[in-house]
């Protein structure tokens, strides 16, 4: 019996214990967050362009997707190209390709050894037009141009 219970308190627990680090930092809330106070600040100032910062741990690889609220045929192209370094992050079998039906209008992060994180917060201050992302094989800082055309602010290029 306590055999048992010990396998099954070990399994539980390797099982949980990546989701529990997986949620202890939301990169994409980190990214969305970056976006709306960048979206901002482009709204109350005379530019018309600027570009947000948003700085991962180096060494770690990661790769950025931010998705329009419609994806074209060229955007599906873009992430067939993408998608295996997307794949490769994922953890622990938990694949979840950029190809993704339903991913539309929200910032996907995949990260080495991390959950893949979801956010859609960023829509009420910038949209994208097209599907844009990035893969850093080394990590470190992503950087997002965004341009104020009128009122709207789109999210322009990623680096």
């Amino acid at each position: 019996m306590n055999r048992t219970f010990s396998t099954l308190a070990l399994t539980l627990l390797a099982t949980t214990l990546p989701l529990l680090s997986a949620c202890s930092s939301d990169s994409a809330a980190t990214v969305s967050d970056a976006i709306v106070a960048g979206a901002n600040r482009l709204k109350s100032s005379g530019q018309t362009q600027t570009t947000v910062r948003i700085q991962f741990a180096a060494g770690t690889p990661y790769v950025l997707v931010v998705y329009p609220p419609f994806r074209s045929a060229a955007d599906e192209k873009f992430l067939e190209t993408i998608s295996p370094a997307a794949l490769e992050m994922s953890h622990a079998g938990a694949a979840i390709s950029p190809k993704a039906e339903g991913l539309l209008n929200t910032i996907v992060v995949w990260q080495k050894g991390k959950l893949a994180t979801f956010n859609a917060s960023f829509r009420s201050a910038a949209e994208a037009k097209q599907a844009l992302g990035v893969v850093k094989q080394n990590g470190g800082a992503a950087e997002i141009t965004l341009a104020r055309q009128g009122g709207a602010v789109y999210i322009m290029a990623i680096k």
